[in-house]
């Protein structure tokens, strides 16, 4: 396999860095290189960010920040602050296009650590009966609840883990974008929780073994896959069905 070059940036205050302590990180022998400082001019990062965001069309929904003009309907208006989802994440786009998809009017929806609350509100926009979206971080369920109000749409949000969820609880489709090694612990209680369908998204190509492996008892069959290549990494995220509803 081709070795990958790595760079790390790293900013400090002008005055006080700790220069000698990160040159003397350099080793030539692992090819460990260390340049720098350069100075950085004084700008708006507020503002850098706010314009490398807009409206972006995914799938049959508009997704937008508040502070960008809408393009047209039906849309979200997502603020993603500082949980995860603004639909900028290929893993986010994946994930989304899949419910939308599989969306059946009338559905009951799980969003297994849903952050902005971007999958859950996407997928009431456009017909889901109910949603409950949950998070470990409370940050996060705090903005999802502002984006719910930004939408006006009626989401459940609950801080805490799956098993906090009624042990009866069942829905029509269950949705959880996260990294492998989070979701993978997880995976068979939240298996449990779906009648119909799964989105699993947030995994890489080159993780698709291990997911598959702990899949391979289970009565779940993947029956779609799809994939976008981001900052040189290629995202994955599938819709499976159960298995007795072929």
């Amino acid at each position: 396999m081709e070795e990958r070059e790595t760079e790390l940036l790293a900013y400090f205050p002008a005055e006080g860095a700790p220069l000698a302590e990160l040159r003397a990180l350099a080793d030539r022998a692992r090819a460990i290189a260390v340049s720098g400082p350069e100075p950085v001019p004084e700008r708006d990062w507020e503002e850098l960010w706010r314009a490398g965001l807009g409206p972006r069309r995914i799938g049959k929904l508009w997704v937008r920040p508040s502070f960008a003009p809408s393009q047209g309907s039906p849309e979200l208006v997502i603020d993603p602050q500082q949980a995860f989802g603004s639909g900028e994440h290929a893993s986010t786009r994946l994930a989304l296009g899949l419910v939308l998809d599989e969306l059946r009017p009338g559905d009951a929806v799980l969003d297994v650590g849903t952050g902005s609350g971007i999958l859950a509100l996407g997928a009431l926009r456009l017909g889901a009966d109910r949603a409950v979206g949950f998070d470990l971080d409370p940050v996060a369920i705090a903005n999802a609840a502002e984006n719910r109000a930004r939408n006006a749409l009626r989401l459940a949000l609950f801080a805490g883990p799956l098993d906090a969820l009624a042990p009866d609880a069942r829905f029509d489709l269950a949705v959880a974008n996260l990294l492998l090694h989070e979701l993978l612990p997880c995976l068979h209680a939240l298996a449990g929780r779906a009648r119909r369908a799964l989105v699993l998204s947030g995994y890489l190509a080159s993780e698709r073994a291990r997911l598959e492996a702990a899949l391979a008892t289970s009565p779940w069959r993947t029956v779609r896959e799809s994939s976008e290549v981001q900052s040189g990494d290629r995202w994955c995220a599938r819709l499976l069905h159960h298995g007795a509803l072929r």
